[in-house]
């Protein structure tokens, strides 16, 4: 492996330095900036190395473990076979061999892959191990295992897939050890419903220690099973619900850990036409991004569609092909494959066992579903409809919900028959109450239609000046059904304590106009606030025989508690500085990139932004 040039030595002391490698994000420690393969905990272990000396035994001339790892270095992966790990075995010329240890004090976690006790202080030389360490001590101080260990393994699995598209990662069920599964497990909900088993978050972190003991032993062993999932049903519309999953409290902390390093390995490949479940992605920028699409692009038809029971027609052969495209780790893809095939209970006690589909609120669930589709849609639009489309063709998607903007309305015709097609290969199917195309432009008039996308509805209307412009409202369906959740949740709870209602109040007055207070719905914001209003006026009235309140004293009342109703959150000002800072930062690009208005975000370049 080192070869002749890593022999030329001078008093025993190797001359070659080893370059650091190229575009790695910065700020990154060492153990996801080099390529390494001294401790194979950092990602996933070293490829072997035919040409190499056989591990642990040394060559007369060869330098010592420094230049050895940084020969290694350049030419190993992050990931791919299991390997055995290199220690410090090459000696050096008047030193008797020796490899660095581990502190005795260090549990047994993620390490940085140039991790080395302190100066001077060197372990035994025993064999090879996963808690063996090769950098001298004085290239890297010792680390710890701490909080940071677990973002800077999902750094280095994000810059290796980011560097290598076609890489296949392997060695990663290993991650899932008692470190990094004491800080997912502090991020998970405290407040979440339990599952099958009852276990809460307060039960479970008063023995933490020993419950990640016993967790990471049966994983280690292959003794872990996937536990029944709850069946929950919410409402989803006028006489419609939403089926919902919840996995036991144990399942949901390893899950969390798969999701996490899932997401850092296939951000890589997403396009960036998917919005869904994303980090850095919300909704609001998939709704930012479409109104500027369809104001400044030359789109005269809308294509909107809905995939019908996507959770629950989800293949799992396709999903599990589609996952090790770029996952080479078959203990990682049983532990999904448990997952998938585990029992759901349902309310009334049935036991029902899935032939297809993940449980829609599971924490690993988005993730896989993002997957299925990246494959399934997001890959087959822009290689094959986009490439061939001459009118232009964007395509905007948010988990199952997906929009696409055509220019061209044979083109727009041909795309619906076309994805019946593709979808039904996948065991998919389009809802046929939320699919359709419509006339969507400038110059459409009297025949544009309107379409809900993300709880919004896009239309064409004339702006006070008289120009055509796309506005947003919220959709008259969600804006019904927020008005009579609030009616339901008052005449349930008119009984509480005064602040009590009123802090709810507050806080549903506040998480509307979160996600809806966007610029140009005033109008529906101000619908709603007035609504609810006479609800909480004539249910708090009715919290005893004689009638509380008078509008005046309702009026002092709510100002009391600070409640305000629903405003416009959106300000464009902040908007229009972050464009201008970005424009100054990429002064060169602006040539190709489209300028935007000064009342939403970037469209055309909105992968590029910040």
């Amino acid at each position: 492996m080192v070869g002749d040039e890593a022999q030329r030595t001078a008093g025993g002391v190797h001359r070659e330095k080893c370059r650091p490698q190229a575009g790695v994000a910065p700020g990154l420690s060492n153990s996801a900036s080099k390529q390494s393969d001294a401790d194979g905990d950092a990602v996933i272990p070293a490829e072997p190395n035919t040409g190499a000396p056989a591990l642990g035994e040394g060559e007369t001339g060869l330098p010592g473990s420094k230049s050895v790892a940084c020969a290694e270095g350049v030419s190993r992966n992050l990931g791919g076979p299991t390997d055995s790990r290199r220690t410090n075995y090459g000696g050096q010329a008047g030193r008797s061999t020796q490899r660095q240890g581990a502190r005795p004090e260090e549990k047994s976690g993620f390490r940085s892959a140039h991790s080395s006790p302190e100066q001077g202080q060197s372990g035994p030389d025993s064999g090879e191990g996963a808690d063996k360490t090769t950098q001298p001590a004085k290239e890297t101080g010792s680390v710890r295992t701490t909080e940071a260990s677990w973002q800077t393994s999902l750094r280095a699995i994000a810059t290796k897939a980011a560097q290598q598209p076609t890489h296949r990662f392997g060695g990663l069920y290993r991650l899932l050890n008692e470190a990094n599964l004491r800080e997912c497990f502090f991020a998970l909900r405290k407040e979440a419903a339990p599952g099958v088993d009852g276990m809460t978050y307060e039960e479970y972190e008063k023995n933490l220690e020993a419950n990640l003991t016993d967790l990471v032993r049966r994983l280690k062993q292959k003794s872990y099973r996937a536990q029944l999932v709850r069946r929950k049903y919410i409402p989803k519309g006028p006489g419609k619900l939403r089926p919902l999953g919840i996995p036991t409290l144990e399942e949901k902390l390893v899950q969390y850990g798969v999701a996490q390093i899932l997401s850092a390995i296939f951000e890589a490949d997403f396009l960036p036409c998917s919005y869904g479940y994303r980090p850095g992605r919300s909704a609001h920028d998939a709704v930012r991004a479409l109104t500027d699409t369809l104001f400044y692009g030359r789109y005269e038809f809308v294509f909107e569609a809905d995939v019908k029971g996507y959770f629950e027609h989800i293949q799992w052969d396709w999903l599990l092909r589609m996952m090790e495209q770029r996952v080479q780790d078959g203990a990682l893809i049983n532990l999904i494959r448990k997952w998938l095939r585990a029992g759901i209970l349902e309310e009334d006690g049935r036991l029902v066992q899935p032939e297809s589909g993940t449980p829609q609120g599971g924490i690993v669930s988005p993730v896989l579903a993002n997957v299925y589709l990246h494959y399934v849609l997001d890959l087959w639009f822009e290689r094959r409809v986009k490439k061939y489309s001459k009118g232009g063709c964007e395509l905007f998607r948010y988990a199952d919900d997906f929009v696409v903007a055509f220019g061209w309305r044979h083109e727009a015709e041909q795309f619906e028959r076309e994805l019946k097609t593709r979808l039904a290969k996948f065991g998919l199917e389009v809802a046929p109450d939320k699919t359709r195309n419509l006339r969507f432009s400038r110059r459409g008039g009297g025949h544009n239609g309107r379409f809900d996308f993300l709880g919004f509805e896009f239309r064409w209307e004339n702006s006070r000046a008289g120009r055509p412009v796309v506005k947003r409202r919220t959709s008259p369906k969600k804006l019904r059904g927020a008005v009579n959740r609030f009616t339901e949740w008052i005449r349930k709870n008119r009984h509480e304590k005064l602040s009590k209602l009123m802090d709810t109040v507050r806080a549903k007055y506040r998480g509307h106009a979160g996600y809806y207070g966007l610029i140009g719905n005033s109008r529906s914001l101000n619908q709603y606030g007035q609504q609810t209003r006479r609800i909480l006026f004539r249910w708090l009235n009715r919290r005893s025989q004689r009638r509380s309140y008078t509008w005046p004293t309702f009026d002092r009342l709510m100002r009391r508690f600070e409640v305000r109703l629903p405003q416009v959150m959106e300000r464009a000002g902040g908007l229009v500085r972050d464009l201008r800072r970005w424009a100054d930062e990429h002064v060169e690009q602006l040539s190709q990139a489209q300028l935007l208005g000064r009342h939403y975000r970037s469209s055309g370049s909105a992968s590029e932004l910040p």
